[in-house]
C-alpha cells in the first residue's frame, strides 16, 4: 500500500513512520508521566488526549497497511529471519504487548474522562487511574522497545 520508506531498508513507509512516531512517543510519554508526578494534571490530560488521537490514527493506518499488503509475513518475507523462531519471537511478542497495550488505554482514557472533570483535579478515582495508569505506561513502553528488534529483523536483515 505504501511507498518504500524513507530509512533506506526493506520496509514501506508506513513502517517507517511507525519507528519514528515510537521514539516521538516514548518521550512524550515520560514528560506525560512527570506532568502528573508534578500535580500538573491539566498539561498531563492534555498530552494524553493528544497521543491517544495520534496513536489511533497510526494504529488505523498501520492496519490498513498490514491488511492491504498481504500481513507482517508478507512484508517481511526477504527478511534473512522470515519464518525464524527470532522474527517470529519479536512479531508475536510486540503484537502481544500491543494489543494488551491497546485494550488498556482505551480503559485507561474512557474512565479518565468520565471520571475526571475538566479542569482534571485529583479525586477519589486517583486510586484506579495511578495504578492502572503507570500499568498503561510500562505497556506502552514494551510495545514501543519490541518494535525496534521487531523493525531490525523484519526489514533491515
Amino acid at each position: 500500500m505504501f511507498p518504500q520508506g524513507f530509512f533506506g531498508t526493506r520496509a514501506d513507509l508506513m513502517m517507517d513512520i511507525v519507528i519514528v512516531a515510537f521514539m516521538i512517543i516514548m518521550p512524550i510519554l515520560f514528560v506525560s508521566w512527570r506532568k502528573a508526578r508534578a500535580n500538573n494534571y491539566a498539561t498531563h490530560s492534555k498530552i494524553q488526549i493528544g497521543l491517544s488521537i495520534v496513536l489511533a490514527i497510526a494504529v488505523i493506518l498501520f492496519e490498513a497497511d498490514l491488511k492491504l499488503s498481504g500481513g507482517m509475513a508478507q512484508l517481511t518475507k526477504e527478511s534473512a529471519y522470515y519464518g525464524s523462531n527470532t522474527l517470529n519471537y519479536w512479531m508475536w511478542g510486540h503484537t502481544f504487548v500491543a494489543i494488551i497495550t491497546a485494550l488498556l488505554w482505551i480503559v485507561l482514557m474512557t474512565l479518565s474522562i468520565k471520571k475526571f472533570k475538566l479542569p482534571p483535579k485529583t479525586n477519589a478515582f486517583r486510586k484506579v487511574h495511578r495504578p492502572l495508569g503507570y500499568t498503561t505506561m510500562v505497556f506502552m513502553y514494551a510495545t514501543g522497545l519490541s518494535s525496534f528488534p521487531l523493525y531490525y529483523y523484519g526489514f533491515m536483515m
